[in-house]
């Protein structure tokens, strides 16, 4: 099934039709090794052919994902990660984007923070050397930002939604609740939203007539499918990847770090900044269910491997 996709400017957010699809999660009580290890053991899964939401085009529907490092935070507070925990303690966190390719195919999944000075000046300290740079790190990956077609955005914090102007033939995929909640944010929301805010407005406005917005869960391509996970942000989505090690989920700010997997003892750890937390737990169980790998945001261990799934 493909995506409902609103026309620019067209349609209102209120006309959009219920959720073209929800998968029912597994049981959290059921949850026994409540997450598969980063390395679980690799299954084979059957392609599937379908057209993308790009208008028709079909595309092979084995991926593979590349981390993206778009700038880091040198001393980030650890708690804000990690729900009642690690109060005071500081840790360096990576700032990701994740190129999905497949034969010609690519995707990219989202699109990294502001420049280290306003980000310096609004929010938490970063910093970004030149490589790290968005057009930079593309081009390092063998990719001209000025073709790509499509960019998923998994949520509209400021750290994952900069740097749009990049992409002049792009048009992004957002949540229709998320841009709800960045429209009209909760107040501990203004400044991730950067709504509200004098002397700030919203990254993503200079791409306001190429959004696509959807609802739910959606098969963006053959092999690629964004998951509903609400939790950190109201509409925040992770991206299901079909690989040829099983399915990769790349879960955004759902799981910050490895350490939000929890075990099967704590069970898992909801991120620090959240607008729901029993909607972050729920969202824990639907990644449960979907997902053979599950792939953080902020977490450097990431980075060991340059590409996805892993190359033994």
């Amino acid at each position: 099934m493909t995506a409902f996709v609103v026309p620019p400017c067209q349609v209102s957010l209120t006309d959009l039709p219920p959720a073209i699809r929800t998968s029912e999660p597994g049981s959290f009580a059921q949850a026994a090794g409540y997450f598969p290890a980063p390395l679980a053991a690799l299954h084979t899964l059957k392609a599937v052919v379908n057209p993308d939401v790009r208008g028709g085009g079909v595309v092979a529907s084995q991926w593979t994902i590349r981390p993206l490092c778009l700038g880091e935070f040198p001393e980030f507070e650890k708690s804000s990660f990690t729900y009642l925990r690690n109060a005071g303690e500081k840790i360096r966190a990576p700032i990701l984007g994740w190129l999905l390719q497949s034969g010609a195919e690519t995707i990219l999944v989202d699109t990294g923070q502001s420049s280290p000075e306003a980000a310096n000046h609004w929010h938490s300290r970063t910093q970004r050397s030149a490589h790290q740079a968005p057009k930079a790190a593309l081009w390092a990956a063998g990719v001209n930002p000025a073709s790509l077609r499509l960019v998923i955005l998994t949520h509209l914090h400021w750290d994952h939604c900069y740097n749009l102007e990049i992409f002049p033939e792009a048009r992004f995929l957002v949540q229709a609740e998320e841009l709800r909640a960045a429209v009209d944010p909760i107040p501990t929301q203004r400044f991730p939203y950067e709504v509200g805010i004098p002397g700030l407005n919203p990254s993503w406005l200079v791409a306001f007539n190429r959004l696509e917005v959807i609802r739910g869960d959606v098969d963006v391509a053959p092999g690629v499918r964004t998951l509903l996970l609400p939790g950190h942000t109201p509409g925040l989505q992770g991206v299901l990847v079909d690989t040829a090690a099983g399915r990769h989920l790349i879960a955004s700010d759902a799981v910050p770090l490895y350490a939000n997997l929890g075990t099967e003892e704590s069970g898992p750890i909801p991120p620090g900044i959240h607008t729901d937390v029993a909607a972050c737990l729920r969202s824990f169980d639907r990644m449960r269910a979907a997902a053979d790998m599950i792939l953080p945001s902020h977490e450097m261990e990431v980075l060991k491997h340059s590409v996805y799934p892993i190359q033994e």
